[in-house]
């Protein structure tokens, strides 16, 4: 059965990647730390009974190779190999000519090269260093200052600090050159582009004004460029000491016209601050939208609505496929 092309997120954008290799034998490295936790620990356990499934054929073959054995029981020969590949050595089998030593000395070299590889493996996977940021699930567009901005919400789950975080904002969109359709990345400036320390949440604020790509969008323009936001994140993190970045997408559907963020700071006694993560993605209406507001509202439904449309079309067409 012919698989289907693997599917691949980051972070919200999706995609599907035809002639890329669902597993691909020849990045071993890569295919370790890709996996899911699961399925490495299947991965790992059928490789430990494979080897043992090897050797102890080869023992069992040769009846006598192995004191106290049965002759022609296969299980003593695989909990023997079992034994000698974990390097135990309960000492009531063991090799008793020169064809079983042989067979424990190869066995118990590749026990090693095993073991090692297991052992880097799940080192690996543990020490990779994870960005634990959260993103806030929705983008607004809120009045700022003379005119409207869009922003977005950041904050980190760990209890130290990320120094030095930088932060860059992009606009996807699709551009049609004749015949060709290319996919644009255009930065968007921000009104702080970094901050010396991340402890608590991050507002990040694009002014959309003349010079902004986002500047008088139009139902023509969302249809035609399909807009998609990314946002990256970098930074050092205190915590485990190392660098960091993460990223989030936001689409038509997950951006909120004439929305502002609910405060998720509250002053204690004694001079702390609370910070409520859990609210983070938490919008609340503006009291009295503008007339442009409204219209860049109808226009991101309706593109929510395309969108949820064509979504619809593409399941219906799978159904029909796989059926």
């Amino acid at each position: 059965m012919k698989l289907s092309p693997p599917r691949i997120k980051l972070a919200g954008l999706q995609a599907v990647k035809v002639g890329v290799s669902r597993f691909s034998v020849d990045d071993p490295y890569y295919l370790v730390l890709s996996m899911r936790w699961a399925t490495f620990l299947v991965s790992v356990l059928l490789l430990f009974v494979v080897a043992n499934l090897l050797f102890a054929t080869l023992y069992w073959l040769a009846p006598g190779a192995v004191t106290n054995a049965r002759p022609g029981a296969f299980g003593d020969a695989f909990f023997f190999s079992v034994e000698t590949l974990a390097t135990v050595g309960y000492g009531v089998m063991t090799p008793a000519t020169v064809y079983g030593h042989s067979i424990a000395t190869a066995e118990i070299f590749v026990g090693m090269f095993l073991t090692a590889l297991v052992t880097g493996a799940f080192f690996a996977r543990f020490a990779r260093p994870r960005a634990r940021l959260v993103f806030s699930d929705v983008a607004v567009v809120a009045p700022y200052e003379d005119g409207r901005a869009l922003m977005m919400r950041v904050a980190s789950r760990r209890l130290q600090g990320i120094s030095e975080a930088s932060a860059r904002l992009s606009y996807l969109h699709e551009r049609h050159v004749g015949d060709t359709r290319f996919r644009r990345f255009t930065e968007l400036k921000l009104e702080r582009q970094s901050i010396p320390v991340l402890s608590l949440s991050w507002t990040i604020i694009h002014k959309i004004d003349e010079d902004s790509p986002l500047w008088n969008m139009t139902a023509e323009r969302i249809a035609e460029e399909q807009p998609t936001i990314m946002v990256s994140l970098s930074g050092f993190d205190e915590a485990i000491s190392s660098a960091i970045n993460d990223r989030k997408t936001y689409r038509a559907e997950n951006i909120r016209v004439a929305h502002v963020f609910t405060d998720i700071l509250r002053d204690l006694p004694e001079g702390f601050l609370e910070l409520d993560i859990t609210r983070i993605h938490d919008t609340v209406p503006i009291a009295d939208p503008g007339e442009d507001d409204i219209l860049l509202d109808g226009l991101v439904r309706d593109a929510q609505a395309r969108r949820a449309a064509g979504r619809a079309r593409g399941a219906a067409q799978d159904r029909v496929s796989a059926s």
